[in-house]
């Protein structure tokens, strides 16, 4: 009965994985950066357009790459957001910055594949989308004495704010993600951890800390 139930994790798994791969390509993200492209071209700045293509090409590149893995290192968790910034930066013009501590061998540290990107997504979208300037957007990863800790935190709108303009700030893409966090714990036996914080006062916006167990 216990190897039938870790089946069916493992089956449940696997389909969460496939549609954050089928969300991350979403039409819409395809089109707006296509759009962006024809735009830049439009513009005569050839060499934009040329930078634009080719993190667009990584991009897609490095999902259907990570299509078929569980896991990938933080490395190339990192540089795939990084790609997808790189491309909403040139649509709604703000500023981001990725910091790895030291102690993080990043190349050699797993993680669940696509985790980090549709909180990204959410940030940019909802958050900073609607704030009219100074758009920030920060991504630090820490070491715990049992694992790496992830915090994405943007200064938008917030998430009541955001709510009131799209009713989807927590979407489907960082819901998927509790889900598969959920089962990942369940398979491995090891604590993973998400919280989503609402900001306040000066600083407000959303952070969202995660906690990745190491592998033993």
């Amino acid at each position: 009965r216990q190897r039938f139930r870790k089946e069916a994790q493992i089956r449940k798994l696997r389909e969460l994985e496939l549609t954050a791969i089928r969300s991350q390509m979403n039409p819409h993200f395809l089109f707006n950066s296509l759009n962006s492209v024809q735009n830049l071209v439009q513009q005569n700045k050839g060499r934009e357009a040329h930078l634009y293509l080719a993190d667009f090409a990584g991009l897609i590149r490095k999902v259907l790459q990570n299509s078929e893995k569980e896991e990938v290192s933080l490395a190339e968790e990192l540089e795939m957001t990084e790609q997808y910034l790189n491309l909403e930066k040139l649509r709604f013009d703000f500023d981001f910055k990725i910091s790895v501590n030291e102690n993080i061998d990043a190349n050699n540290t797993m993680v669940p594949a696509i985790l980090l990107q549709p909180f990204a997504e959410n940030a940019v979208i909802h958050g900073l989308q609607s704030k009219p300037e100074n758009r920030r957007l920060k991504i630090d990863i820490l070491k715990e004495s049992t694992g790496i800790k992830v915090i994405i935190e943007d200064n938008g709108i917030g998430r009541d704010a955001a709510k009131k303009i799209a009713k989807a700030k927590n979407g489907k893409g960082s819901k998927m993600i509790q889900e598969r966090l959920k089962i990942l714990q369940e398979k491995q036996g090891e604590k993973y951890s998400l919280e989503i914080i609402d900001l306040s006062g000066e600083k407000t916006g959303t952070r969202v800390e995660i906690f990745i167990p190491e592998e033993k």
